[in-house]
């Protein structure tokens, strides 16, 4: 309990020990239970301490039965409620559980002897430690009601936050997805015609007659990379919209790689089982990566690519010379290939061999 809803529970509870022990005094006088010392003595004595039933049940319970075995003559119409409510909160509220057994038993024990030194028949006895038990019994299982509640809006809260985070994950992803495909189309194709440019530059220096090649390559080059990028919006769609992934063949992707300046040899064995399987749109993006690769990091270098297709499983690996003195830094399109692989279950490896480049990725078919 925090120190406001401490202070607020002693509020109402010593406005509500001021009323019980007001109407006390008012039987006392008006209806006398017992001489009028001793009958003060326990009205104040046993409804005082309600002031503190919640914020220390087990000591105010304690003081107030003590206060039990003052001898009367008869009993406070209102004591048995005082009764309830303090042991009640006893246990609701009371810490340790052996505390608060020791109080309850010491109590009704208390009870028996106040009731016995009393004018009741002893058989009233039997009520006395009943009044005791049955409050703080009543006060456990409302306490035990209370805190499987509360565990069990903590647990909802906790799914809630676990679903908020599984949102913003998948939100993240998503986004990395994105990124990636676009990554995979825009980088390749604007490879293709930043190397298209380039060539028709030097065409119009020493050959204008030739640099129409060149820029009709550029213009087939940007009409596909609108139609690829049409492509990837399709694959990122929700489901039901009609739209699906469109991948050119591993030799067309080469012929257009060589005829935009990329120096490559594929040479590709077998065939996978259905061409829009995952692992051959997989292979796909790699074989262009590997191919885009080249031709950004070492142009006018030969990258020889070879995919092998058997049962159950598909090699690609890709070999390319570089300039040993530039050094080898992972990116986005590495980065790509790696997780392409691994989502398949399968594993991908580039690093530096004897002066070239090389990727090997494997993938289950």
């Amino acid at each position: 309990m925090d120190l406001p809803e401490r202070l607020r529970s002693t509020r109402l509870d010593a406005l509500l020990a001021v009323a019980f022990t007001v109407l006390g005094l008012v039987q006392l006088a008006v209806l006398p239970f017992a001489p009028a010392a001793a009958g003060t003595l326990y009205v104040v004595g046993s409804t005082a301490p309600l002031a503190w039933r919640r914020t220390f049940p087990v000591e105010a319970a304690l003081v107030s039965s003590v206060f039990w075995l003052v001898p009367l003559e008869g009993y406070p119409v209102l004591g048995f409620v005082v009764v309830v409510l303090q042991f009640y909160a006893l246990g609701n509220r009371g810490e340790p559980g052996r505390a608060v057994t020791a109080t309850t038993v010491l109590a009704a024990v208390l009870s028996v002897v106040g009731t016995l030194l009393g004018p009741e028949p002893a058989v009233a006895a039997v009520g006395g430690a009943i009044v005791v038990v049955a409050p703080v019994v009543a006060g456990r299982l409302v306490r035990h009601q209370q805190r499987q509640n509360a565990a069990l809006v903590a647990l909802t809260r906790e799914l809630a936050d676990e679903r908020r985070r599984s949102e913003q994950a998948a939100v993240e992803a998503e986004r990395v997805r994105i990124a990636r495909e676009l990554h995979d189309v825009v980088g390749h194709e604007l490879t293709l015609v930043a190397i298209q440019a380039e060539a028709a530059a030097s065409a119009l220096r020493v050959a204008p007659d030739r640099a129409g090649a060149s820029v009709e390559a550029i213009r087939s080059t940007a009409h596909r990379t609108l139609t690829e990028i049409r492509s990837v919006l399709g694959v990122l769609a929700p489901e039901g919209d009609g739209a699906s992934p469109s991948e050119e063949s591993l030799t067309e992707l080469a012929d257009r790689a060589r005829a935009a300046g990329i120096a490559n040899e594929l040479r590709v064995t077998g065939r996978p089982a259905h061409e829009q399987s995952p692992a051959a749109l997989a292979v796909a993006r790699i074989v262009r990566e590997c191919l885009t690769n080249a031709g950004r990091h070492a142009p006018g270098r030969p990258v020889e690519v070879r995919v092998d297709w058997t049962d159950g499983r598909v090699d690609v690996r890709a070999v390319n010379p570089v300039d040993v003195r530039r050094p080898t830094l992972p990116g986005r399109g590495l980065t790509g290939m790696r997780h392409r692989a691994e989502l398949l279950g399968g594993t991908f490896t580039a690093e530096r061999v004897d002066g070239c480049f090389d990727v090997r990725v494997s993938i289950p078919a």
